[in-house]
């Protein structure tokens, strides 16, 4: 049996392969099964195999052609298709979704990435994913292939189509008047204001088919839970593909879905799940009801892509590696590559693909040339351990699952114009000094220490429990023993207890509609009225609910996560990250928002990163008045 062997592209004139997937009339023979100690299997139903045809063509004058949009799947689990006549192993969804996509009578042309990029080659391989979003563009459509229809995929999609087709015909979100839930408030007040008698029936059959009390329908409940949580949804390089396309068509088995309609019935599920949460916390009958709900459906990611690819103008890169730094990729160095092509700001950055390089290389690059365009938030991000071997401490490892939630969040200032990123809430800590001091000159190795100037805040002296699930009061109490231990003369001089309740939740409420504030005066009167004088160890969750703290409650686990109390030089009461040890060094770093928690290195006397730190009362540059001795530090 021959295998296929790839013709190189003429570098650097945008040439590009497509692939023609003949149809199923098309017979060819096939011979023996292949051998299978990889996990290989044979030709793809041998009697009838997946058959293509791969050519060369200008990008420019290419010919009309559907890109495909899908998940690799398991690499170690292929199969044979034939391309020009020769095998090519193939991973199982990929030739699941040829299969299902080939034609009956006449072939069909496509643009896929496996196929029609030669894997192996990694200099054309950087050279095809700079033109991949061209790519997507020029296609006359986009195919998402979600993958073989199971677990009760085709009601799923028969669902979306049926409500997400009626919710945008009604309109359904455009208007105050057509939230739904307004609708749903409306229907509950006997339809007192659903003049529309479709609205009414729409409002009606949703509630009725998304019930937790109707327990006919918690198969499709299920089925788009499930739905939603195929590993299509969180691959990294579906981001580029669907913000790219033109237009745009969901598939899972033999059903398709419109992109509109899937659209307006992701955010039906969301806006559905807010309202039956609103109709939870009043203690509603149906807060009790038996069956599964709604609130199961994870539409997050769903509906970033789809924000994403409905913006008016693109992202910054730092805004969308934070946004989807959650997302999957076979090669991790994809976790950077798979962005540059749509974020707005690659050329300023002077970033490009290059699989030359290590993902070490890639990761290290990447943070100083973002640090060095004032990005230091990029820091922030930075947790132990790091699953790629031998990364500096001050750069991020993309490909790690995050523990800890960053202090700020970068989101689109929707108000200004153009449309810009900001980080919330607004930090100043290192007061007007908010020009990044990096050094200068030609950097000769990623290996290199990150030089920069700062100021030094303070050691570390002691430090609370490491916060753990369901141990809301052991964690504040511990916080509150070291308020404790600082003299009346120091920043806390306007109230410990005051201090306590800012600190827990790194001064900064729940996001309210647009914005992230820091915590008001009001809301921290409103705390400690509630809590005065109750025994801190024995608060858990619950009791914070029934004080009707649940806001706060939910701040206070989202910033605790990954952290622990700390209190540096008898003076600065804060919260550092887990891995915080007494002897640690706070410092405030030229242009940064947030202090951060170093560790000085014995054996070189560089400083090893260990995170971002809250500390109350240096938060917005009270630290650096009275000009404090500045030090270049070496991060290493």
């Amino acid at each position: 049996m021959s295998y296929f062997e790839y013709r190189p592209l003429t570098p650097h004139k945008a040439r590009i392969r497509l692939l023609d997937v003949l149809p199923e009339t098309h017979h060819q023979s096939v011979e023996s099964p292949l051998d299978q100690h990889h996990g290989d299997r044979a030709l793809s139903e041998s009697s009838n195999p997946v058959s293509c045809t791969l050519s060369h063509v200008s990008l420019e004058a290419a010919p009309a052609y559907t890109a495909l949009s899908y998940n690799w799947g398991d690499t170690a689990q292929r199969v044979g298709i034939l391309v020009n006549g020769a095998t090519i192993m193939v991973t199982l969804n990929l030739e699941a979704a040829l299969r299902h996509l080939r034609l009956p009578d006449k072939p069909l042309t496509l643009w896929v990435d496996f196929l029609c990029i030669d894997q192996s080659d990694k200099v054309e391989k950087s050279e095809q994913l700079e033109q991949m979003r061209q790519i997507y563009v020029q296609a006359l459509s986009v195919v998402a292939w979600l993958g073989p229809a199971e677990s009760n995929s085709d009601a799923a999609l028969h669902w979306i189509q049926q409500y997400g087709g009626r919710s945008l015909d009604l309109g359904i979100g455009t208007k105050p008047e057509l939230r739904l839930r307004y609708l749903l408030e409306a229907l509950e007040a006997n339809g007192k204001g659903l003049v529309d008698a479709r609205l009414k029936k729409f409002a009606e059959d949703l509630k009725e088919g998304l019930s937790p009390t109707n327990l006919e329908n918690a198969d499709i409940i299920t089925a788009l839970s499930r739905l939603f949580k195929r590993p299509y949804w969180s691959r990294i390089w579906i981001i580029q593909e669907l913000s790219s396309a033109s237009r745009l068509i969901f598939m899972c088995g033999n059903r398709m879905v419109k992109d509109d309609h899937l659209n307006h019935a992701v955010r039906l599920l969301r806006n559905f799940g807010h309202y039956q949460h609103l109709q939870r916390t009043h203690d509603s009958p149906i807060a009790h009801s038996p069956g599964v709900s709604v609130n199961s459906i994870d539409t997050h990611d769903p509906i970033s892509l789809i924000k994403l690819r409905r913006a008016a103008v693109p992202s910054p890169l730092i805004h969308l590696m934070r946004s989807f730094r959650h997302f999957q990729a076979t090669d991790p160095r994809d976790k950077v590559f798979a962005l540059l092509g749509i974020s707005k700001d690659t050329e300023a950055l002077r970033l490009h693909p290059d699989y030359r390089k290590s993902c070490q290389e890639v990761y290290s690059n990447l943070a100083r040339t973002l640090i060095r365009n004032g990005y230091v938030e990029v820091l922030s991000l930075c947790e132990f351990p790091k699953q790629i071997d031998g990364l500096p401490s001050w750069v991020h490892d993309w490909s790690a699952k995050s523990y800890r939630s960053p202090l700020q969040q970068r989101s689109l200032d929707r108000r200004a114009r153009p449309i810009t990123s900001i980080l919330e809430p607004k930090f100043s800590a290192s007061g007007t000094n908010q020009t990044i001091s990096l050094e200068g000159g030609h950097t000769t190795s990623w290996r290199m220490p990150l030089l920069l100037r700062a100021t030094f805040l303070g050691e570390v002296q002691q430090v609370g429990m490491s916060w753990e699930r369901n141990a809301f009061g052991r964690w504040l109490h511990d916080l509150q023993k070291l308020s404790s231990l600082i003299p009346d003369t120091s920043i806390l001089s306007g109230g410990g207890a005051h201090a306590v309740w800012r600190t827990a939740v790194a001064d900064q409420e729940i996001r309210q509609g647009i914005g992230k504030p820091r915590l008001s005066e009001e809301k921290v009167r409103i705390v400690h009225e509630l809590l005065k004088g109750v025994d801190m160890s024995l608060m858990d969750a619950q009791k914070f609910l029934r004080a009707g703290l649940s806001d706060y409650c939910e701040q206070l686990r989202v910033v605790a996560q990954g952290r622990r109390p700390l209190l540096a030089s008898g003076n600065y009461l804060g919260i550092g990250p887990r891995e915080t040890e007494q002897g640690d060094l706070v410092f405030i770093l030229l242009g940064a928002d947030t202090p951060y928690i170093l560790r000085r290195r014995s054996q070189d006397e560089t400083l090893h990163l260990i995170g971002e730190a809250y500390m109350y009362g240096v938060m917005d540059g009270e630290a650096m008045e009275g000009s404090p001795v500045i030090e270049e530090i070496a991060i290493g």
